[in-house]
This record gives C-alpha cells, sequence and structure tokens, in this order.
C-alpha cells in the first residue's frame, strides 16, 4: 500500500509539472523562450525517446541466452508381441548455451557504444533546436523594433499635421502641404499596420517552436543589445573540435562501428550448448550428457564483418567532415560577427546621431518658415531608414553570435 501511495504522489507531480510547462510564459524573454523549448519541444521529446531506446537495447545486451529444457517420450507401443515395458523411453533434458570468444562482453560493449552515441545525438538536436528557437526569438524582437519606429515616425508626422493645420486655418499655407503631410502619415499608418502584422507572424512562429499557444499573445520581452566581445579565433576552433556535440556523435558513432566489428568477428566464433537428463527405458531409469558443437565451416559471418567493416570506413570518414566542416562554420560565423558589430559600431557613433540631428534641422527650419515641407519628408524618411536599418544591424550582430555559438558548441559570455 505504501508503495502504491508513492507511486501515485510522482505521478501526480509528473503530470502538475507538465501541465504547468505546457502553458506559454506570459513574458518572452530569452531565457524562459530556451526553457521553454527545453520542456516542450516535440522533437526534443522524440529525441528523448530515442535514447530511451539505446538504453533498453543495453538492457538487453547483459543477458544470457535462455536455456531449453525439453521433454520426451518415444517407442509408445501401438500393437506387436513385445511388451510396453520394455519398448517406452520417456525423458528430459536441460540445454545451456554458453557463448564463446567473449560475446557477451563484446555485446555489451557494443550497446555501451550505441548509447554514447545516442546521448550526443540528443546534445546535438538540443544544440541544433536552442539555436533554431534563439533566432526565431530574435526575429520576432526585430519586429518588435520595426513597430516601434513605424509608430514614432507615425507619431512625427501627426505633429506635422497639426501643426500644418492650424497654418493652414491661419493661411500661411497652401491646403496641397497640408494634403502632402496627412499623405505621408497615411503611408506610415500602413507601416504600423504591416509592422504589427510581421509582429505578431513571428510572435506564432515562436510560439509554435515552442508547442505553445500563441492565443493569449504573450508579451515579448527583452532587446537587441549589443555586447562588444574579444574573441580569439584559435581557441573557437580548438573549442569547437572539443565541445560540438555533433563532432562527439561522430567520434562516438567511429566507436560504436569499432565496437560492432569487433563483436560480429566474435559472432564467427562457435557457441556450444552442452546438455544433461534424465531419461526411462522400460523399467530402467538412465542419465545423459552431451554437448552441440555448430560445425563453422561454411558461414563464418564473413557478411556481416565485411558489412562492419565498411560502416567503420564511412563513420571515420565522416569524423574528418565532421571536423572540417564545424572548423567551416567557425570561420564563417566569425567573419559574420566581426563585420556586424563594425557596422554597429558605425552606426552608435555616426550615423543614428546625424540622421536624428537631420530630422530636428529640418522640421525646426520647417516650422519657423525657413524651408519647403520636402526637405522635411526626406529627413524623415532617411532617420526612419537608419533606425530601421540599425536594428536590422543589431538582429544581425546577435544572430550572429549565435551561429558563432553554434559553430563553438558552447554558450559565448563576455
Amino acid at each position: 500500500m505504501k508503495k502504491q501511495i508513492i507511486l501515485l504522489t510522482c505521478i501526480a507531480i509528473l503530470w502538475i509539472s507538465r501541465a504547468a510547462s505546457a502553458q506559454p510564459p506570459q513574458r518572452l524573454t530569452l531565457q524562459n523562450v530556451v526553457d521553454t523549448y527545453v520542456q516542450n519541444n516535440l522533437d526534443l521529446q522524440a529525441a528523448r525517446y530515442r535514447l530511451e531506446r539505446a538504453r533498453a537495447d543495453q538492457i538487453a545486451s547483459r543477458l544470457r541466452p535462455n536455456p531449453v529444457l525439453s521433454f520426451t517420450a518415444e517407442n509408445l507401443a501401438i500393437s506387436g508381441p513385445t511388451p510396453f515395458s520394455r519398448l517406452y523411453e520417456v525423458g528430459a533434458v536441460y540445454t545451456e548455451t554458453f557463448e564463446l570468444g567473449g560475446k557477451r562482453e563484446l555485446r555489451q560493449k557494443a550497446a555501451e557504444a550505441v548509447v554514447t552515441a545516442a546521448e550526443a545525438q540528443f546534445e546535438d538536436s538540443m544544440r541544433r533546436g536552442i539555436a533554431d528557437v534563439k533566432r526565431l526569438y530574435l526575429e520576432a524582437l526585430l519586429a518588435r523594433y520595426n513597430v516601434e519606429v513605424a509608430k514614432e515616425s507615425r507619431q512625427t508626422f501627426e505633429q506635422l499635421v497639426q501643426f500644418n493645420q492650424a497654418r493652414f486655418q491661419e493661411g500661411a499655407i497652401p491646403e496641397v502641404d497640408l494634403i502632402k503631410v496627412r499623405l505621408e502619415r497615411v503611408k506610415f499608418d500602413s507601416s504600423v499596420k504591416q509592422a504589427e502584422v510581421s509582429l505578431r507572424q513571428g510572435t506564432i512562429r515562436l510560439m509554435e517552436r515552442l508547442a505553445a499557444s500563441a492565443a493569449g499573445s504573450p508579451e515579448l520581452g527583452g532587446e537587441l543589445d549589443f555586447r562588444a566581445l574579444s574573441l580569439d579565433i584559435s581557441a573557437l576552433r580548438q573549442s569547437a573540435l572539443s565541445e560540438r556535440s555533433d563532432i562527439r556523435l561522430a567520434d562516438a558513432e567511429v566507436n560504436s562501428a569499432r565496437q560492432r566489428l569487433a563483436l560480429e568477428r566474435g559472432r564467427a566464433k562457435p557457441d556450444i550448448s552442452p546438455f544433461a537428463g534424465y531419461k526411462r527405458v522400460g523399467n530402467d531409469n538412465t542419465l545423459l550428457f552431451g554437448v552441440n558443437v555448430p560445425l563453422k565451416i561454411r558461414d563464418q559471418n564473413q557478411g556481416e564483418i565485411a558489412r562492419a567493416e565498411a560502416d567503420l570506413k564511412t563513420a571515420e570518414t565522416r569524423l574528418q567532415l565532421v571536423r572540417n566542416h564545424a572548423l567551416a562554420e567557425v570561420e564563417s560565423a566569425y567573419a559574420g560577427l566581426q563585420a556586424s558589430r563594425e557596422l554597429v559600431e558605425t552606426f552608435q557613433t555616426d550615423l543614428l546621431q546625424q540622421a536624428d540631428e537631420s530630422r530636428d534641422i529640418s522640421v525646426s527650419a520647417y516650422e519657423e518658415g525657413g524651408t519647403e515641407l520636402l526637405p522635411v519628408l526626406e529627413a524623415q524618411r532617411t532617420r526612419s531608414d537608419v533606425r530601421h536599418e540599425y536594428f536590422k544591424t543589431l538582429f544581425d550582430y546577435q544572430t550572429s553570435l549565435v551561429a558563432l555559438e553554434l559553430a563553438v558548441g558552447r554558450e559565448i559570455q563576455p
């Protein structure tokens, strides 16, 4: 009864934890997005089940062959002059198989290597999945910034509309200038709506990846910040070769293929099956002993050995390919990060301030009657474009950092 209570309590705790994890977070930050992905994502759950299956095979590898118990009855008289007591034979035979050539140990090592490969595959699925969900989060975050820029521009033109409405009523400007400003505001109304749709779509894609519903419209938190990092490319290459899960997976597959080859070679050796039993012949009780020895004079497992040798060569080749690909990814991601960093610094030191100053000067001059409307419109459009490009550059920097973390195989701290 006590064991049943403990079991029911564990099931209840597991059900409550899963129900809680299925709820989408109310505020989406990078950390809780990653946590929710790890808890809920169906691809990761499938990878966990594959790992459990490999561990089940490991259990099977430790088991010895089952013994065999045989019952026989022979020479049961149906007709004839010989008495039944002198003819009939009944017996029972117990047979046990002994594996030679270290097959059981080799089988255990092969299963352990498969489990190691499955664990590395699970880690690699998680590594790639976390990088993917981070990119989706950053895309949604960029869409939020685009909404803010569009709303800011619309607010600027709303103020110009009010200013020109007052000037038009005073007779200081023609109606055509008022109409132009109103049309520009309408354009930015459309831009705001398009940006909001993009934000909503990006949030839906993110929540789908998290296996959570987007019906509650969770708030998107976080910032597209900029962290200047000092990185050593040589250390990054070394880290990739030692820490990337796909390299560990390829190395584990080489070891698994090597262990399987050893197992197939061991299977070429015959197993013996000694047996012992009891037999009653008529009125006499007897014992019998013997051994079954397969004659491996034709099939010596040559086919499976050849397949295992080919699999080993394939795994070794793939390991080298994965290492080369990892180093190429590190180089590419590092170059992308450096280029994005330079662009961000250019925006922060020059372009953003110049765009703000140009817009402010144009608006002030227009309000004082020192310029026409067209320079104001151009200055506002330029400022809006610059801010859009700045946030896009921040997005590129962050995604390049995610790509570098994916290439290196670990999180990069400032």
